[in-house]
């Protein structure tokens, strides 16, 4: 597909969401909702073939509704998802980890609870979006024109979680605390570890740091 068939697949994505929104839904909302979340990958897979450049630090506006994994994968949200999600659903669209890969499984946690986890589902939702990935360093500029992602992980059990931060085309890094909370700007992604300076939990652990490429039209 070229540039102008991707932004004409997206309108036809948005008149498939607006029809949802106006209709009453006369199938089975487990039915609707799956459908929603595979046209919300399919727009993913469609929008990060238009982002022609890396993602830049935007002074820390807040983005409701995406996590930090969103926001460091520059994964856009347009309040349509979200309005004919929620008019079918209680719960909020999910941002998670494994979402992009498995839209079929509308009632999965998808939230991990070790680390090997966070990166295999990392890896499956990448493949999903044809985003390519290579191993990289914190210090080591991106080698494949793309950008990096630090990820770091809680301990594994029942209250384990996962972080990211992402690098931003000045060389800064950024990253965003949860679903509510505003982005925070750092000099280096150790700087997560260091509750004196951001007032992050102190029991994170460095996982690794990953060169992500997008999809580049032809």
């Amino acid at each position: 597909m070229n540039e102008i068939e991707i932004k004409l697949r997206i309108i036809d994505i948005q008149k498939e969401l607006f029809s949802l929104l106006l209709k009453p839904y006369k199938r089975k909302r487990y039915e609707v909702l799956t459908e929603i979340r595979y046209l919300y990958r399919e727009y993913l897979q469609l929008i990060v073939k238009l982002q022609k450049s890396n993602p830049s630090y935007n002074n820390g506006k807040c983005s409701p509704y995406k996590n930090c994994y969103f926001y460091a994968l520059d994964l856009p949200l347009p309040n349509i998802f979200k309005l004919a999600y929620e008019k079918v659903s209680s719960e909020k669209i999910n941002t998670d980890l494994g979402m992009i890969s498995y839209p079929e499984d509308v009632y999965r946690i998808y939230t991990p609870n070790t680390s090997e986890q966070t990166l295999d589902y990392l890896e499956s939702d990448l493949d999903a979006l044809n985003i390519k990935s290579y191993a990289s360093t914190i210090n080591l500029p991106p080698q494949h024109n793309g950008y990096k992602i630090a990820i770091f992980s809680s301990k594994s059990g029942e209250d384990y979680d996962y972080h990211f931060i992402r690098q931003n085309q000045d060389g800064s890094w950024s990253s965003k605390i949860g679903y509510e909370d505003c982005v925070v700007k750092m000099n280096n992604p150790n700087d997560y570890l260091n509750d004196n300076i951001y007032n992050f939990p102190t029991n994170y652990e460095y996982l690794k740091t990953i060169e992500i490429v997008k999809p580049k039209l032809k």
